[in-house]
């Protein structure tokens, strides 16, 4: 399959200006070029742009890393996978089921930690190391898409269901949730709507490839005064400084959060958590009345 830079940037989140650079700079791909000058990316060139991106956004330097084989980059996420904590047996019960499209033993893994140490230490402890490892898998294997396909689903229903069973209840803080990347972090938004619920407050969750302008209408309408903009893949310090600007000037008179790993970046106007345990942390004890 073929792409052009525009698909590029839709698939993986990375702006054309910056994979431009990574060209120019680094030689990090040599797409084909038509009779009139546009660039044609492989299925190949996305992948290894994916990968690049996620190692980019765990630290490494862009340098390092783009001169780096498929196969390189390959055994660089797989030490990032093997990077787990205690919980890495219980990730990979969950792992293994998901490789072998088992949705019996998948259900009967993920049920046995939520009734072990409830429904939001299983997420945050368990399921987002999972979340995160699939994300990274699929970016050298087309064939894993089908497996993160599968995963999220089962992973997806059983956040909606937690969800309606809690009660809306009246509040005087009222959260809007979204995500401006497309297909990056719906897990874990839908995650933090629930949260917000969980502990009490409104939420109105609509979604992911959201443009701010767009949300800054929904959040006029519907009254919300805080506003959580889920973000979790950032690729160099230019485009996180764009994206701090754009929502630093946006919703006035709301109180801003961001929710992204790795963001190095402070803003005297916006929250910034890098985790899910710390956004937790944050409705348990900072907005109780």
């Amino acid at each position: 399959m073929e792409y052009s830079i525009k698909e590029i940037e839709t698939q993986t989140g990375i702006k054309a200006f910056t994979i431009r650079i990574w060209e120019k700079r680094y030689n990090l791909t040599t797409p084909k070029r038509t009779d009139s000058n546009i660039r044609i990316y492989s299925e190949d060139d996305l992948h290894k742009i994916l990968a690049v991106s996620a190692l980019v956004k765990r630290g490494f330097k862009i340098s390092e890393v783009a001169p780096l084989s498929t196969s390189e980059l390959n055994e660089k996420l797989k030490m990032l996978e093997s990077s787990l904590d205690d919980n890495e047996p219980k990730v990979n019960a969950l792992l293994m089921s998901a490789d072998k499209f088992d949705e019996q033993l998948f259900e009967k893994a993920i049920n046995r930690e939520i009734l072990s140490s409830g429904f939001e230490n299983a997420m945050i402890e368990i399921v987002a190391p999972l979340v995160n490892i699939i994300e990274e898998r699929w970016i050298l294997s087309p064939i894993y898409k089908s497996v993160k396909q599968f995963a999220f689903d089962q992973i997806r229903r059983k956040i909606i269901l937690a969800s309606d069973n809690e009660p809306i209840r009246n509040s005087n803080e009222k959260f809007l949730v979204f995500s401006n990347k497309n297909d990056t972090c719906e897990m874990t938004t839908l995650f933090v709507a629930y949260l917000i619920k969980k502990h009490g407050f409104q939420s109105l969750y609509i979604g992911e490839n959201i443009e701010i302008n767009e949300a800054e209408r929904v959040a006029e309408v519907s009254k919300c005064n805080h506003i959580i903009l889920i973000d979790k893949i950032y690729n160099n310090q230019a485009d996180i400084s764009e994206e701090i600007s754009a929502f630093e000037k946006s919703f006035s008179n709301k109180r801003k959060y961001i929710l992204a790993n790795n963001l190095n970046i402070k803003s005297d106007k916006i929250k910034i958590f890098q985790t899910l345990k710390s956004i937790a942390q944050f409705l348990n004890t900072n907005l109780k009345s």
